[in-house]
């Protein structure tokens, strides 16, 4: 550890503030020499302000040991600094790498799934459902996403959103049976308007011929092998 010379009074050297002073740049470049080159001018600075800071309190006479393990420390806490950073950037880079594979692999899973849903390759239907799909599957993968993933992780998520997205699909387009008090209901309400035409003669007689000019067209469409419609 340097030490600045011990300076009498009245020798003509320099004061003791100087040689504090000159110490102390010289530490603190000393410890700059110590962390990697790709370290930016702004690390640099920071750590030569933490050694000032640190040792503002000491002397070039107080103990070594005590000196080197404030210094030991500091330069330990930024390189430590520098490693998170420096993991950050490749896990962001790592990042954007899985999601453009996620993309990819959404591509792939469409193409398994029925046209009726995704419509057909290279269709406008198919490209509306793609962008549709990753505008809900991109925000959950950008928020639950580390880029510490593997690639196979990547595409069983996009795999299973994919599946869930067709059984809602699914849904939608499966036609629902009505409750059994709806089919009751619907069965009495339609008791009721048999009987009100069968005792209204005007709305018997409308009844009669509009069954029969369905009949009629009925007849005039169907294929000459096919029996005739039976009579109501």
């Amino acid at each position: 550890m340097p030490r600045s010379p011990r300076v009498r009074a009245g020798d003509g050297g320099a004061s003791p503030s100087s040689a504090r002073r000159a110490w102390l740049s010289q530490l603190k470049e000393e410890m700059v020499r110590q962390l990697p080159p790709t370290a930016s001018p702004a690390v640099r600075a920071r750590l030569r302000s933490d050694v000032e800071h640190a040792l503002r309190h000491h002397r070039p006479d107080d103990p070594a040991l005590e000196l080197q393990d404030i210094l030991a420390t500091l330069v330990a806490e930024t390189r430590h600094h520098l490693n998170e950073v420096e993991h950050e950037v490749r896990r962001s880079e790592r990042k954007a790498e899985l999601l453009a594979l996620a993309r990819q692999s959404l591509a792939a899973a469409l193409d398994a799934c029925p046209s009726h849903l995704v419509g057909a390759p290279s269709s406008h239907t198919r490209t509306h459902t793609a962008r549709t799909v990753w505008a809900d599957l991109r925000p959950i993968l950008e928020k639950t996403l580390s880029g510490a993933e593997s690639e196979d992780v990547v595409g069983q998520r996009v795999d299973e959103h994919v599946a869930q997205w067709r059984r809602a699909q699914h849904r939608w387009w499966r036609p629902r049976l009505p409750a059994p008090v709806q089919v009751v209901k619907s069965i009495e309400t339609a008791t009721v308007i048999v009987d009100a035409v069968n005792k209204t003669p005007a709305l018997r007689q409308l009844a009669d011929l509009v069954t029969q000019e369905v009949l009629t067209r009925l007849r005039q469409r169907r294929p000459s092998n096919e029996p005739p419609p039976p009579s109501p």
